[in-house]
C-alpha cells in the first residue's frame, strides 16, 4: 500500500482509533487476522503522551442506555432517504503531520482504505479584508495531537467520504461523546481529523492476557484475562450499553466491531487511579439506518473471525451492495467480549483453514472455543455463557437485539450485586 504524498503544515484528515489492517483480495480470501490489524509499535511514540493504564482501574463509568426493535438495514422505509443530509463540517485548526525517527510521516497505522498520521495542530489565523480573523474561543481549543486519516487509494476516496457523513451525523446525536471518537471535520473532503486516542480495547486485552499468562493456577483459570468476572461483566455492561445507543438513538450500524475498532479514553484520575471509557472509532463500514441510500463494498474489509456467519456466505461477499446488519453487529460485539474473557486474538483454535471453517459457523463458537487452549476462561454455564450465549445465536433463531442485550445484563447485575 503506498502513503500518499504529504504537504506540510496543510491540512491532513484524520481519525483517532487505529484502522482495520486487512486486505481483500477476493471475495473467500479472509481479510487479514487481527493480531495484523493494529500493532503496539505503531503507538510506541506516544507513550509519553498518554499515561499507562493500570488494568486493574480501567473501564469504571457503568453507560444506561436503551434501545428499540432493530431491522436490517435492507428493510430501511422507503422515503427516509430524502432527509436533509448531514453536512461534514470543515477542520477549524490547521494541521501538520509529524516525522518519525526516520523523517518519515508519523503512522499511527494503515488498513484496506486509509492511512492514518500522527499530527500535531495549530491554531488557524487567516487575514479578511486586511485584518486578522481571531482564533478559536477558549471553548473550542485546538488538540495537541490529532490523527489524520486519508484514502489509501482512489476507490477508498468514496469511503471515507461517507464515513465523515456518518461521524458528522454521530456528533449531532445526545451523548455521542461517550461513545465516538471525537471528530474535527475534514480537509478536502476526504481527509478526517480525529482525536488521537493511541490506547485501544485490544491493547489492554493483550496486556491483560500477558499478565494472565504469568500468573496462571488452578485458582485463576476459569477467570477472564481482564482480571475477575467482576471487571469483565463491567466491560461488558459498558460496550453493549454503547452498542444500544449506537443502534436506538444515532440509527447506526457500525460494521467492523472488534477490539482493535473500541479506543480507551482516560476520562478521570491520575498516576495508579486512572479511569478509562471505551468509544467506538472506524466508521468506513458504517451505515445509517434512517437513509436508503448505502456504501457499496464495506464488506471487503472485515476480519472473518469477528464477522456474524451469515455475512461469510460467499454470494453476500460477492454481493457489492451487501451490509452489515443490527444483528451483525451484535454477533461481532459478543465475539469482542469473549475475546476479553479468553484473550485469545484469533478466536478460533487451529490452523486458517480451521478458523475460517469455525466461523462460518459462528454460533458454535462458544463450544469452539471451550474447547481451545484457554476454554477454561469460558465454563459451562458461567457468567461469559450467560452473557453470550443469545447475542451468537443464527440471526433467524432468536439473537437478541442491542436492547434486549442490554436488559439481559442489566437484569443479571440487580439479580446478583454482590457478585457482578
Amino acid at each position: 500500500m503506498s502513503t500518499p504524498p504529504t504537504t506540510p503544515k496543510t491540512k491532513p484528515g484524520a481519525e483517532s482509533k487505529l484502522p482495520h489492517a486487512h486486505t481483500h483480495t477476493s471475495a473467500l480470501t479472509p481479510p487479514t487476522s487481527p493480531r495484523q490489524s493494529r500493532s503496539s509499535s505503531n503507538i510506541s511514540e506516544l507513550a509519553t503522551t498518554i499515561p499507562a493504564v493500570p488494568t486493574h482501574s480501567l473501564l469504571e463509568l457503568p453507560l444506561k442506555l436503551k434501545d428499540a426493535t432493530l431491522h436490517p438495514i435492507q428493510t430501511a422505509a422507503v422515503g427516509q432517504s430524502t432527509l436533509p443530509e448531514t453536512r461534514v463540517g470543515e477542520c477549524p485548526f490547521d494541521i501538520e503531520i509529524l516525522k518519525d525517527e526516520r523523517g518519515q510521516d508519523a503512522v499511527f497505522g494503515t488498513g484496506a482504505w486509509s492511512t492514518v498520521y500522527k499530527a500535531t495542530t495549530h491554531v488557524q489565523v487567516r487575514t479578511v479584508s486586511g485584518s486578522l480573523t481571531p482564533p478559536l474561543s477558549p471553548a473550542l481549543a485546538t488538540p495537541a495531537l490529532v490523527a489524520v486519516k486519508r484514502p489509501a487509494r482512489r476507490d477508498a476516496i468514496s469511503i471515507l467520504k461517507s464515513e465523515a457523513k456518518v461521524l458528522s451525523h454521530l456528533h449531532s446525536i445526545a451523548n455521542s461523546e461517550k461513545y465516538v471518537v471525537p471528530f474535527y471535520g475534514t480537509v478536502d473532503e476526504t481527509t478526517l481529523i480525529l482525536e488521537a486516542i493511541p490506547f485501544s480495547l485490544e491493547d489492554h486485552i493483550r496486556q491483560c492476557a500477558a499478565v494472565a499468562s504469568q500468573t496462571l493456577s488452578t485458582w485463576t483459570m476459569a477467570d477472564p484475562v481482564l482480571g475477575s468476572d467482576a471487571k469483565w461483566f463491567h466491560l461488558a455492561r459498558q460496550l453493549i450499553s454503547a452498542l444500544a445507543w449506537l443502534h436506538r438513538d444515532a440509527r447506526v450500524v457500525h460494521g467492523d466491531i472488534k477490539p482493535g475498532n473500541i479506543l480507551l479514553t482516560c476520562v478521570h484520575g491520575s498516576g495508579t487511579d486512572v479511569s478509562c471509557r471505551p468509544v467506538f472509532a472506524d466508521f468506513s463500514s458504517a451505515q445509517r439506518l434512517d437513509m436508503e441510500d448505502m456504501t457499496a463494498n464495506t464488506l471487503s474489509a472485515v476480519t472473518r473471525e469477528y464477522t456474524a456467519p451469515e455475512l461469510l456466505n460467499s454470494k453476500v461477499l460477492r454481493d457489492p451492495t451487501s451490509t452489515a446488519t443490527p444483528a451483525s453487529d451484535v454477533f461481532s460485539m459478543a465475539i469482542t467480549l469473549l475475546v476479553a474473557a479468553t484473550g485469545q486474538m484469533l478466536v478460533y483454535p487451529g490452523s486458517v483453514l480451521q478458523r475460517q471453517a469455525m466461523a462460518t459457523q459462528g454460533w458454535m463458537v462458544l463450544s469452539y472455543v471451550r474447547n481451545a487452549e484457554q476454554g477454561s476462561r469460558v465454563p459451562r454455564f458461567g457468567l461469559v455463557e450467560r452473557v453470550l450465549e443469545r447475542a451468537v445465536l443464527k440471526a433467524d433463531m432468536g439473537r437478541v437485539n442491542a436492547q434486549e442485550w442490554l436488559g439481559i445484563v442489566e437484569t443479571m447485575a440487580q439479580g446478583d450485586p454482590g457478585k457482578l
